[in-house]
């Protein structure tokens, strides 16, 4: 991968491990407000955290062998960084207690479909094998968040929380 390929796919896995750390952020701020669900809260964010850490592990790997990996999928620093202040104007609504938990969820439903949809790990295309394993963890617990998320829905609506 050449220099100013590896400058912007450097800044935009950065952006990524910055999106990851704040889901982190509202899914710790949810666990804050609503106690009952916490350790469901505090697990989602604990692996949000992980993949802000892979994420880093993954730059590393690849600023150490640039040879190795070839410009993937383009991705735009505008659309990460909308996708952040989003995060961010979510996180002030939980704390502000303007959204009920039900409501949370779905903003965490909404944010897990994103980041599957975003396909963020596409950004760099490998065989290494380090890099693959992390970005497919990455992928796998977004996968299982989204379905977490949908049982917690169900369990609410179940239960006849209202939006």
């Amino acid at each position: 991968m050449t220099s100013p390929a590896l400058d912007r796919t450097l800044e935009a896995m950065d952006l990524m491990a910055q999106a990851e750390s704040a889901v982190e952020r509202l899914y710790e701020a949810c666990a804050s407000l609503w106690k009952d669900d916490r350790d469901f809260w505090q697990g989602l964010a604990l692996e949000e955290k992980h993949h802000s850490e892979h994420i880093r592990s993954m730059m590393s790997i690849l600023t150490g062998n640039p040879g190795h990996f070839q410009h993937g999928r383009p991705f735009t620093t505008i659309a990460l960084k909308t996708f952040i202040a989003g995060i961010e104007r979510d996180i002030e609504s939980v704390k502000q207690f303007t959204v009920t938990e039900l409501k949370a969820l779905h903003l965490a439903r909404d944010i897990e479909q994103a980041l599957i949809e975003a396909r963020f790990t596409e950004v760099v295309q490998t065989e290494d094998r380090n890099f693959r394993v992390l970005a497919g963890e990455i992928v796998r617990d977004t996968a299982v968040h989204r379905r977490l998320v949908e049982k917690k829905i169900a369990q609410l609506q179940a239960k006849g929380a209202g939006d």
